[in-house]
């Protein structure tokens, strides 16, 4: 017998206890009789017997799976596929993805900060990191306080204050580096000025005399500008001339001229002009030599007495 004769044979049987049913329940004029505990038992009985016939064609149907026909093959089972969802909607942007961290820290400044051969201002300045630019960091001191860096301006290695500094990457495995040993300071040379002056010669022209200085820059230190106080002892006349040139003039004419009075150099200056003539007279004069135009920075002055 095949599958689908028990199924109609299963079929056939249900529907005559359902016509059983109604055939016990129903009265002659077609109205219902009011229930009776038999007719609750039958319901039961008929409910139960559905139950049974259920059952039993779904295990008719399984084992129909499992056993097919000759020349039929079992349907196969269906397997679900997963599908994910995307974790953003159609046209919505990504987050970005992060900064890649760099293969060696580097370091930029907030302000401009300059490098130096050792960590300290008492080292000799080679370079300077700038805003905006930045440099890959080698090592470090035991507080970093400062960073040995790759010289921004030029070959080689620098420190870097890292006051101003921010670095990027990972600085601890940096080295520590030893700073090296402090330099010695040496103070220049303190260049002491030092000038001789003397009497050289006078002239007249027309109703006023000039008195000439010879000057001659015997110390360290140039001199650039001059100014000097002549009096006539005789006369009780005193006259002033200052500038910032060296002049000497001859019969009124100059001759020569020249800025500053390096060390070793030589040069002219004048009294400024007298109303009588100083020939054979005492005179005393101060000659004031300065290092910087219009009588400033370093000044010294002679004082000495001559007659013309």
């Amino acid at each position: 017998m095949n599958f689908k004769s028990k199924r109609f044979r299963l079929s056939a049987i249900g529907l005559v206890l359902v016509l059983f049913i109604l055939a016990c329940v129903a009265t002659p004029g077609g109205q219902l009789e009011t229930e009776t505990p038999e007719v609750d038992t039958v319901a039961t009985a008929v409910k139960q017997t559905l139950i049974v016939a259920t059952v039993f064609a779904e295990q008719t149907r399984v084992a129909a799976l499992q056993n097919p026909p000759e020349g039929q093959q079992a349907p196969a089972a269906a397997t679900a596929t997963f599908t994910p969802e995307s974790s953003a909607t159609q046209g919505e942007k990504l987050p970005p993805s992060e900064t890649p961290t760099p293969e060696f820290p580097v370091v930029s400044v907030s302000e401009n900060t300059n490098c130096r051969t050792g960590p300290g201002q008492v080292y000799e300045l080679i370079g300077a990191l700038l805003v905006d630019e930045e440099t890959e960091i080698v090592a470090k001191d035991s507080t970093e306080t400062f960073w040995y860096v790759r010289n921004p301006d030029r070959d080689g290695y620098c420190w870097l204050w890292a006051y101003y500094a921010t670095t990027s990457g990972n600085t601890a495995a940096l080295p520590v580096f030893t700073p090296p040993p402090t330099p010695t300071f040496t103070p220049s040379p303190t260049l002491e000025p030092k000038f001789s002056a003397n009497y050289d010669h006078f002239d007249q022209c027309g109703a006023v005399w000039h008195i000439t200085f010879r000057i001659v820059n015997d110390g360290g230190l140039a001199f650039s500008s001059v100014t000097t106080t002549t009096t006539d002892n005789d006369t009780n006349e005193t006259v002033n001339y200052t500038s910032d040139i060296f002049e000497n003039y001859k019969t009124c004419i100059l001759d020569s001229a020249v800025n500053d009075l390096a060390p070793g150099e030589s040069g002219f200056t004048s009294s400024g002009s007298f109303s009588n003539n100083p020939d054979n007279h005492q005179v005393i004069a101060t000659v004031r030599l300065c290092s910087e135009d219009g009588l400033l920075g370093t000044c010294i002055e002679r004082a000495f007495t001559f007659t013309p």
